[in-house]
């Protein structure tokens, strides 16, 4: 004779438990501390009100229009400004540094600064027109300034070595 498996019982209703007392507990300190964190941030934010409504009843300052002479005053730190934001260090050390890799033939004369459009302007006299050309060369592979060109070149003849006057302009890079 066969046997027949057992009947397997469920029971879908799970059994239920009594809280143990330390659970009711630590419930308890948890609703007490999320208390005790509402009221002290309902403090903060009392005092938050608080001191805006001392902020707002504070005189606030008044903004006048520039006078003249604070509009003087202020273009002319302006020009200060730009005045010493020349790179004079870098620069002259660079021009020094061209006219000593050509030193028998180049002779800086002016180096006159113009701040409000950044631009240098070089006279100087060399011998021949090869060695303006090479002073040249010379400073547009200078990393301090940018597109330097030729402006005008003239020879003295009331020199006795007739030297070829040149003028030079070239940005300088901050």
């Amino acid at each position: 004779m066969k046997k027949l498996p057992r009947p397997v019982k469920l029971d879908f209703v799970a059994p239920v438990h009594q809280a143990p007392l330390a659970g009711a507990a630590l419930c308890a300190v948890g609703l007490a501390a999320a208390l005790a964190l509402g009221l002290a941030f309902d403090r903060k934010l009392a005092e938050r009100s608080r001191l805006d409504a001392a902020l707002g009843a504070r005189p606030q300052p008044r903004h006048s229009a520039p006078t003249p002479e604070s509009l003087k005053s202020a273009a002319e730190a302006a020009t200060v400004e730009r005045e010493l934001s020349i790179p004079w260090t870098r620069l002259l050390a660079e021009l020094e540094a061209a006219s000593q890799d050509g030193a028998a033939t180049v002779s800086l004369l002016r180096v006159e600064p113009d701040p409000g459009k950044q631009l240098v302007r070089i006279t100087a006299e060399v011998r021949a027109l090869p060695d303006a050309l090479a002073y040249l060369k010379r400073l547009q592979k200078s990393a301090v300034l940018r597109y330097p060109m030729l402006e005008s070149h003239e020879l003295r003849k009331d020199d006795p070595e007739h030297p070829l006057r040149i003028k030079l302009s070239a940005e300088w890079r901050t």
